[in-house]
Order: C-alpha cells, then sequence, then structure tokens
C-alpha cells in the first residue's frame, strides 16, 4: 500500500478535520454535536463523526484546566531514572519499616500522607 505524502499543510482546515472541527466549535459555541458535524461537512467537506467532536472538547477543556500538564509533570518528578535512585529509595524504604516497625504500619502511614 503506497504511503501518503506527507507534505500536508496543517493548518488548512480543508485538509485537516480537528482544526476545521475547531474552528467550527469556536464559531458555534452553544452547538450540539450533531450540528457541529452538519457545519463542518458543508463549510470544509470533512465527513466527521459526534465522537470526534466530544474528544476535541474534551481535550480543549483538558488543555484549558492544565490537567495534562500536572499529570506530565508529576510522572516526571516521581520517576526513578538511576540505578542510584533505586537504590537510595530502598534505603529509605527500609528506614520506614524500620521506624513503623511492620508493613501494615508502614503503608497506613503512607496511606495518610497521601490523601
Amino acid at each position: 500500500m503506497a504511503k501518503k505524502s506527507s507534505k500536508s499543510d496543517r493548518s488548512d482546515p480543508k485538509q485537516n478535520k480537528s482544526l476545521a472541527t475547531r474552528l467550527v466549535m469556536n464559531a458555534l459555541p452553544g452547538a450540539k454535536a450533531s450540528e457541529i458535524v452538519a457545519t463542518v461537512k458543508k463549510e470544509h467537506g470533512h465527513v466527521i463523526n459526534p465522537n470526534m467532536v466530544y474528544m476535541i472538547k474534551t481535550k480543549t477543556n483538558m488543555a484549558g484546566d492544565g490537567r495534562a500538564q500536572k499529570s506530565k509533570k508529576l510522572a516526571q518528578d516521581n520517576t526513578l531514572t538511576s540505578a542510584a535512585l533505586w537504590v537510595d529509595a530502598i534505603k529509605l524504604g527500609r528506614q520506614l519499616l524500620k521506624s513503623t516497625g511492620s508493613l501494615a504500619n508502614a503503608i497506613a502511614l503512607l496511606k495518610a500522607i497521601e490523601g
């Protein structure tokens, strides 16, 4: 199967379904998904599914309130990327077990700290 050329213009709503959908959603902020689907087909010639409208709305809202960035940042901050970090984490875990006396107490303490 032949590969499509990768020289598509991502800023052209006639070639980019998501961009066309976002433009229509901005123009019609209170419109239902079915209305957005019809308008995208009429104005830009794309056949899209209402589920795509909901997905784009969700991703737009996530970008607006920073949920995606927060989770990425937390994942980067909490990763053990080297052997030295793993060794330090194991030593800290061993200290926690010694100071609390048992695994059940250590788990209860960590749950209390977490939430």
